[in-house]
Protein backbone atom coordinates (compact mmCIF):
# COMPACT_ATOMS: atom_id res chain seq x y z
CA UNK A 1 0.00 0.00 0.00
CA UNK A 2 3.25 2.54 0.69
CA UNK A 3 4.49 1.46 -2.35
CA UNK A 4 1.15 2.40 -4.83
CA UNK A 5 0.67 5.64 -2.57
CA UNK A 6 4.62 6.50 -3.21
CA UNK A 7 4.22 5.93 -6.67
CA UNK A 8 1.20 7.63 -7.48
CA UNK A 9 2.61 10.93 -5.69
CA UNK A 10 5.36 11.25 -8.37
CA UNK A 11 3.71 10.30 -11.19
CA UNK A 12 2.74 14.11 -11.57
CA UNK A 13 6.24 15.62 -10.91
CA UNK A 14 7.96 12.45 -13.71
CA UNK A 15 5.52 14.25 -15.98
CA UNK A 16 6.26 17.89 -15.31
CA UNK A 17 9.72 16.68 -15.68
CA UNK A 18 9.23 14.77 -19.14
CA UNK A 19 7.05 18.10 -20.31
CA UNK A 20 9.91 20.37 -19.26
CA UNK A 21 12.69 18.61 -21.07
CA UNK A 22 10.75 18.10 -24.45
CA UNK A 23 10.04 21.59 -24.50
CA UNK A 24 13.95 22.35 -23.99
CA UNK A 25 14.25 19.67 -26.54
CA UNK A 26 12.27 21.49 -29.28
CA UNK A 27 13.36 25.01 -28.48
CA UNK A 28 16.75 23.38 -29.09
CA UNK A 29 15.54 21.99 -32.76
CA UNK A 30 14.11 24.67 -33.67
CA UNK A 31 17.26 27.16 -32.58
CA UNK A 32 19.50 24.52 -34.96
CA UNK A 33 16.87 24.46 -37.39
CA UNK A 34 16.49 28.59 -37.52
CA UNK A 35 20.12 28.96 -37.33
CA UNK A 36 20.44 26.28 -40.24
CA UNK A 37 18.07 28.08 -42.43
CA UNK A 38 19.24 31.22 -41.66
CA UNK A 39 23.02 29.97 -43.33
CA UNK A 40 23.04 30.12 -47.62
CA UNK A 41 24.07 26.77 -49.02
CA UNK A 42 27.74 26.96 -50.10
CA UNK A 43 27.87 26.73 -53.68
CA UNK A 44 31.41 27.67 -55.06
CA UNK A 45 35.15 27.53 -53.50
CA UNK A 46 38.06 29.20 -55.20
CA UNK A 47 40.91 26.79 -56.29
CA UNK A 48 43.96 28.11 -58.03
CA UNK A 49 44.51 26.84 -61.62
CA UNK A 50 48.01 25.78 -63.17
CA UNK A 51 48.87 29.24 -64.32
CA UNK A 52 48.32 30.13 -59.95
CA UNK A 53 45.45 32.02 -61.04
CA UNK A 54 42.73 32.33 -58.11
CA UNK A 55 39.25 31.27 -59.64
CA UNK A 56 36.28 31.12 -58.08
CA UNK A 57 34.46 27.98 -58.94
CA UNK A 58 31.06 26.21 -58.66
CA UNK A 59 31.54 23.26 -56.05
CA UNK A 60 30.13 20.85 -58.31
CA UNK A 61 31.40 20.77 -61.51
CA UNK A 62 28.91 18.88 -64.36
CA UNK A 63 29.59 20.74 -67.65
CA UNK A 64 32.59 22.18 -69.08
CA UNK A 65 33.54 23.31 -72.28
CA UNK A 66 37.49 22.79 -73.56
CA UNK A 67 38.70 25.61 -75.26
CA UNK A 68 41.25 23.76 -77.26
CA UNK A 69 41.62 20.42 -78.21
CA UNK A 70 44.39 19.16 -75.94
CA UNK A 71 41.63 20.07 -72.48
CA UNK A 72 38.52 18.37 -74.91
CA UNK A 73 40.63 14.67 -75.34
CA UNK A 74 42.05 14.80 -71.60
CA UNK A 75 38.26 15.58 -70.04
CA UNK A 76 37.48 12.56 -72.75
CA UNK A 77 40.09 10.51 -70.68
CA UNK A 78 38.90 10.95 -67.86
CA UNK A 79 35.05 11.41 -68.28
CA UNK A 80 33.67 12.40 -71.24
CA UNK A 81 29.84 12.86 -69.46
CA UNK A 82 31.82 16.18 -67.93
CA UNK A 83 31.70 17.66 -71.92
CA UNK A 84 29.50 20.06 -73.17
CA UNK A 85 31.11 20.54 -76.16
CA UNK A 86 33.63 19.46 -79.04
CA UNK A 87 36.30 21.38 -81.33
CA UNK A 88 36.10 19.98 -84.57
CA UNK A 89 33.40 17.43 -86.78
CA UNK A 90 34.33 13.74 -86.31
CA UNK A 91 34.93 11.37 -89.33
CA UNK A 92 33.68 8.50 -89.60
CA UNK A 93 36.44 6.74 -88.64
CA UNK A 94 37.56 8.38 -85.36
CA UNK A 95 33.90 8.12 -84.33
CA UNK A 96 34.03 4.46 -84.44
CA UNK A 97 36.30 4.80 -81.16
CA UNK A 98 34.30 7.22 -79.34
CA UNK A 99 30.91 7.41 -77.51
CA UNK A 100 27.22 7.91 -78.89
CA UNK A 101 27.34 10.99 -76.61
CA UNK A 102 30.40 12.04 -78.08
CA UNK A 103 29.30 12.15 -81.76
CA UNK A 104 26.09 14.80 -80.30
CA UNK A 105 27.69 17.14 -78.86
CA UNK A 106 27.85 20.28 -80.73
CA UNK A 107 30.66 21.57 -82.49
CA UNK A 108 31.63 24.58 -80.99
CA UNK A 109 35.29 25.32 -82.43
CA UNK A 110 38.02 26.63 -80.19
CA UNK A 111 38.34 29.45 -78.36
CA UNK A 112 41.09 31.70 -76.71
CA UNK A 113 43.37 30.00 -79.08
CA UNK A 114 42.56 30.18 -82.64
CA UNK A 115 38.88 31.90 -81.71
CA UNK A 116 36.58 29.89 -84.03
CA UNK A 117 34.38 29.50 -81.97
CA UNK A 118 31.12 32.08 -81.61
CA UNK A 119 30.79 33.85 -77.93
CA UNK A 120 27.22 33.45 -78.05
CA UNK A 121 27.12 29.92 -78.99
CA UNK A 122 29.25 29.41 -75.49
CA UNK A 123 26.78 31.45 -73.67
CA UNK A 124 23.95 29.76 -74.68
CA UNK A 125 25.93 26.29 -74.05
CA UNK A 126 25.72 27.90 -70.32
CA UNK A 127 29.03 25.88 -68.86
CA UNK A 128 29.81 25.49 -65.21
CA UNK A 129 33.56 26.40 -66.35
CA UNK A 130 36.06 26.66 -69.43
CA UNK A 131 38.98 24.90 -69.17
CA UNK A 132 41.78 26.24 -71.18
CA UNK A 133 44.78 23.39 -71.58
CA UNK A 134 47.17 25.75 -73.43
CA UNK A 135 50.49 27.64 -73.49
CA UNK A 136 50.81 29.30 -69.81
CA UNK A 137 52.91 32.89 -69.87
CA UNK A 138 51.76 35.99 -69.12
CA UNK A 139 50.38 36.97 -72.74
CA UNK A 140 47.65 33.86 -72.63
CA UNK A 141 46.79 34.80 -69.17
CA UNK A 142 45.91 37.73 -70.14
CA UNK A 143 43.54 36.36 -73.10
CA UNK A 144 42.11 34.08 -70.61
CA UNK A 145 41.52 36.83 -68.17
CA UNK A 146 39.77 38.47 -70.49
CA UNK A 147 37.58 35.46 -72.18
CA UNK A 148 36.92 34.99 -68.44
CA UNK A 149 35.19 38.79 -67.70
CA UNK A 150 33.70 39.30 -70.80
CA UNK A 151 32.00 36.03 -70.48
CA UNK A 152 31.64 35.81 -66.75
CA UNK A 153 32.38 31.93 -66.80
CA UNK A 154 34.96 30.98 -64.67
CA UNK A 155 38.04 29.39 -67.27
CA UNK A 156 40.28 27.56 -65.69
CA UNK A 157 43.83 27.61 -67.20
CA UNK A 158 45.74 24.07 -67.70
CA UNK A 159 49.34 23.09 -68.43
CA UNK A 160 49.09 21.78 -72.12
CA UNK A 161 52.36 21.10 -73.01
CA UNK A 162 52.90 17.39 -73.31
CA UNK A 163 55.61 16.88 -70.57
CA UNK A 164 53.22 18.72 -68.62
CA UNK A 165 50.37 15.56 -68.93
CA UNK A 166 51.25 13.61 -65.66
CA UNK A 167 50.78 16.99 -63.60
CA UNK A 168 47.54 17.82 -65.78
CA UNK A 169 45.78 14.63 -65.26
CA UNK A 170 46.55 15.07 -61.17
CA UNK A 171 45.00 18.59 -61.42
CA UNK A 172 42.08 18.05 -63.18
CA UNK A 173 41.25 14.72 -61.02
CA UNK A 174 41.28 16.38 -57.99
CA UNK A 175 39.16 19.72 -59.73
CA UNK A 176 36.22 17.22 -60.66
CA UNK A 177 36.79 14.25 -57.99
CA UNK A 178 37.60 11.91 -60.42
CA UNK A 179 41.01 11.26 -58.49
CA UNK A 180 41.41 7.43 -59.30
CA UNK A 181 40.90 7.49 -62.68
CA UNK A 182 42.99 10.51 -63.22
CA UNK A 183 46.01 9.32 -60.80
CA UNK A 184 46.16 5.61 -63.17
CA UNK A 185 46.32 8.37 -66.28
CA UNK A 186 48.95 10.33 -64.89
CA UNK A 187 51.18 7.79 -63.82
CA UNK A 188 50.66 5.97 -67.65
CA UNK A 189 52.32 9.17 -68.87
CA UNK A 190 54.88 9.65 -66.70
CA UNK A 191 56.25 6.03 -67.18
CA UNK A 192 55.93 6.68 -71.17
CA UNK A 193 57.67 10.19 -70.91
CA UNK A 194 60.31 9.26 -68.22
CA UNK A 195 61.44 6.14 -70.29
CA UNK A 196 61.54 7.76 -73.93
CA UNK A 197 63.51 9.98 -72.09
CA UNK A 198 65.92 8.42 -70.96
CA UNK A 199 66.18 5.73 -74.43
CA UNK A 200 66.45 9.40 -76.48
CA UNK A 201 69.75 10.53 -74.68
CA UNK A 202 71.15 7.47 -74.98
CA UNK A 203 71.29 8.02 -78.96
CA UNK A 204 74.03 9.06 -80.44
CA UNK A 205 74.28 12.74 -82.59
CA UNK A 206 75.50 10.91 -85.48
CA UNK A 207 73.06 7.90 -85.53
CA UNK A 208 69.65 10.11 -85.13
CA UNK A 209 67.74 10.69 -87.86
CA UNK A 210 66.27 13.58 -90.22
CA UNK A 211 62.56 13.50 -89.92
CA UNK A 212 59.72 15.26 -91.74
CA UNK A 213 56.02 16.01 -90.39
CA UNK A 214 53.83 16.14 -93.78
CA UNK A 215 50.71 18.66 -93.62
CA UNK A 216 48.74 20.45 -96.03
CA UNK A 217 47.82 19.32 -99.58
CA UNK A 218 50.85 18.53 -100.88
CA UNK A 219 52.74 17.51 -97.61
CA UNK A 220 55.06 21.00 -97.94
CA UNK A 221 53.78 22.42 -94.63
CA UNK A 222 55.17 20.95 -91.61
CA UNK A 223 56.22 22.44 -88.31
CA UNK A 224 59.80 23.43 -87.00
CA UNK A 225 61.85 21.81 -84.34
CA UNK A 226 60.13 23.13 -80.70
CA UNK A 227 56.90 23.37 -82.04
CA UNK A 228 53.90 21.74 -80.44
CA UNK A 229 52.31 19.94 -83.32
CA UNK A 230 55.42 18.26 -83.82
CA UNK A 231 57.43 17.40 -80.71
CA UNK A 232 57.12 13.97 -81.02
CA UNK A 233 60.24 14.01 -82.86
CA UNK A 234 62.00 16.11 -80.70
CA UNK A 235 61.17 13.44 -77.59
CA UNK A 236 62.20 9.94 -79.44
CA UNK A 237 65.31 11.63 -80.50
CA UNK A 238 64.69 12.52 -83.98
CA UNK A 239 65.62 15.55 -86.08
CA UNK A 240 63.44 18.00 -86.92
CA UNK A 241 63.74 20.38 -89.77
CA UNK A 242 66.31 22.94 -88.73
CA UNK A 243 66.03 25.75 -91.52
CA UNK A 244 62.34 26.67 -91.00
CA UNK A 245 61.40 29.50 -89.07
CA UNK A 246 59.56 29.02 -86.84
CA UNK A 247 56.68 32.20 -86.06
CA UNK A 248 55.45 30.76 -82.45
CA UNK A 249 54.93 27.19 -80.59
CA UNK A 250 51.88 26.53 -82.94
CA UNK A 251 52.77 27.87 -85.95
CA UNK A 252 53.00 26.00 -89.40
CA UNK A 253 55.81 26.43 -91.86
CA UNK A 254 55.39 26.52 -95.84
CA UNK A 255 58.41 25.13 -97.46
CA UNK A 256 59.67 24.56 -101.14
CA UNK A 257 60.15 21.15 -102.44
CA UNK A 258 63.77 22.71 -103.19
CA UNK A 259 63.93 23.00 -99.02
CA UNK A 260 62.86 19.97 -98.32
CA UNK A 261 65.06 18.17 -101.02
CA UNK A 262 67.73 20.03 -99.79
CA UNK A 263 66.66 18.60 -95.50
CA UNK A 264 66.43 15.00 -97.82
CA UNK A 265 64.62 13.55 -94.74
CA UNK A 266 65.50 9.99 -93.66
CA UNK A 267 61.42 9.50 -92.33
CA UNK A 268 58.25 11.16 -92.94
CA UNK A 269 54.88 10.99 -91.50
CA UNK A 270 51.90 12.53 -93.01
CA UNK A 271 48.33 12.88 -91.93
CA UNK A 272 45.59 10.76 -92.74
CA UNK A 273 42.84 11.52 -94.88
CA UNK A 274 40.74 10.69 -92.03
CA UNK A 275 42.63 13.20 -89.39
CA UNK A 276 40.79 16.03 -88.22
CA UNK A 277 36.92 15.37 -89.03
CA UNK A 278 38.25 14.15 -92.87
CA UNK A 279 40.08 17.81 -93.37
CA UNK A 280 43.46 15.60 -94.86
CA UNK A 281 41.60 15.81 -98.04
CA UNK A 282 40.03 13.58 -100.61
CA UNK A 283 43.03 11.69 -101.28
CA UNK A 284 46.27 9.78 -99.26
CA UNK A 285 48.97 12.49 -98.74
CA UNK A 286 51.31 10.05 -98.77
CA UNK A 287 50.10 8.59 -101.70
CA UNK A 288 50.59 12.66 -103.04
CA UNK A 289 54.05 12.45 -101.79
CA UNK A 290 54.91 9.13 -103.23
CA UNK A 291 53.74 10.37 -106.81
CA UNK A 292 55.24 13.37 -106.93
CA UNK A 293 58.00 12.79 -108.99
CA UNK A 294 59.99 15.62 -107.83
CA UNK A 295 60.42 13.92 -104.26
CA UNK A 296 61.29 10.59 -105.29
CA UNK A 297 64.54 11.31 -104.46
CA UNK A 298 64.10 11.51 -100.93
CA UNK A 299 66.21 8.97 -99.13
CA UNK A 300 62.63 8.79 -96.93
CA UNK A 301 60.72 8.22 -100.73
CA UNK A 302 63.42 6.08 -102.10
CA UNK A 303 63.53 3.55 -98.78
CA UNK A 304 60.18 3.04 -98.44
CA UNK A 305 59.94 5.56 -95.13
CA UNK A 306 57.25 7.25 -95.78
CA UNK A 307 54.16 6.36 -92.88
CA UNK A 308 51.22 7.88 -92.54
CA UNK A 309 49.89 8.94 -88.38
CA UNK A 310 47.04 6.94 -87.01
CA UNK A 311 44.59 9.38 -85.98
CA UNK A 312 41.51 7.60 -84.40
CA UNK A 313 39.77 8.42 -82.26
CA UNK A 314 42.45 11.53 -81.76
CA UNK A 315 46.09 11.90 -83.83
CA UNK A 316 49.29 9.80 -82.32
CA UNK A 317 51.02 13.09 -83.16
CA UNK A 318 49.93 16.60 -83.31
CA UNK A 319 47.06 17.27 -85.67
CA UNK A 320 45.32 18.10 -83.22
CA UNK A 321 47.65 17.61 -80.20
CA UNK A 322 46.38 15.82 -77.58
CA UNK A 323 47.26 13.01 -74.45
CA UNK A 324 47.17 10.69 -77.46
CA UNK A 325 50.66 11.29 -78.72
CA UNK A 326 51.32 9.68 -75.29
CA UNK A 327 50.79 6.51 -77.22
CA UNK A 328 52.75 8.61 -80.07
CA UNK A 329 55.70 8.67 -78.40
CA UNK A 330 56.02 4.58 -78.86
CA UNK A 331 54.39 4.26 -82.12
CA UNK A 332 57.28 6.71 -83.79
CA UNK A 333 59.88 5.42 -81.53
CA UNK A 334 59.64 2.42 -82.16
CA UNK A 335 59.13 3.02 -85.91
CA UNK A 336 62.50 5.43 -86.01
CA UNK A 337 64.57 3.39 -83.26
CA UNK A 338 63.31 -0.13 -83.37
CA UNK A 339 66.34 -1.56 -81.82
CA UNK A 340 66.02 0.92 -78.97
CA UNK A 341 62.11 1.00 -78.32
CA UNK A 342 61.71 -1.96 -78.24
CA UNK A 343 57.77 -2.35 -78.37
CA UNK A 344 54.77 -4.53 -79.45
CA UNK A 345 53.15 -2.00 -80.64
CA UNK A 346 50.13 -3.92 -81.10
CA UNK A 347 50.17 -4.72 -77.06
CA UNK A 348 50.56 -1.22 -76.40
CA UNK A 349 48.07 0.52 -78.40
CA UNK A 350 45.17 -1.93 -76.92
CA UNK A 351 46.69 -1.42 -73.45
CA UNK A 352 46.26 2.52 -74.38
CA UNK A 353 43.26 2.24 -75.78
CA UNK A 354 41.53 0.48 -72.94
CA UNK A 355 42.81 2.57 -70.40
CA UNK A 356 42.41 6.00 -72.34
CA UNK A 357 39.35 5.32 -73.51
CA UNK A 358 37.93 2.71 -72.28
CA UNK A 359 37.68 0.50 -75.63
CA UNK A 360 38.13 -2.71 -76.01
CA UNK A 361 40.74 -2.86 -79.65
CA UNK A 362 40.29 -5.76 -81.40
CA UNK A 363 42.95 -6.88 -83.89
CA UNK A 364 40.91 -5.67 -86.99
CA UNK A 365 40.66 -2.56 -85.46
CA UNK A 366 44.64 -2.47 -84.91
CA UNK A 367 45.21 -3.03 -88.18
CA UNK A 368 42.60 -0.20 -89.68
CA UNK A 369 44.18 2.43 -87.32
CA UNK A 370 47.83 1.35 -88.33
CA UNK A 371 47.70 0.93 -91.75
CA UNK A 372 50.59 2.41 -94.21
CA UNK A 373 52.11 3.35 -90.29
CA UNK A 374 53.95 0.61 -89.19
CA UNK A 375 57.52 -0.91 -90.86
CA UNK A 376 56.99 -3.75 -93.31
Amino acid sequence: MRKRLFNRKFIPIVLCLMLVMTGIAGCSNTEKASKTDSEPEVTTLTITDMAGRDVVVPKEIKKIFSAVPIGTVMLYTINPDLLAAKNFKLSELEKKYTTEAYHNLPVLGTYIMGDTANEEDILKLAPDVIIYAGFIDDSWKAKVDEAQKRLEIPVIMVDGDLKGAPAAYEFLGKLLGEEEKAQKLSKYCQNTLTEAEKIASQIPEEKRLRMYYASGEDGLMTYAAGNLHAELIDIVGGKNFADAKLGSPYQNTRLSAEQLIKWNPQIIVANKVEARGGEGGAASLRARILGNSALNNLDAVKNGQVYEIPCAPFSWFGQPPSVARILGIKWLGNLTYPDQFKYDIEKETKEFYKTFYSYDLSDKDFAELTSNALRK
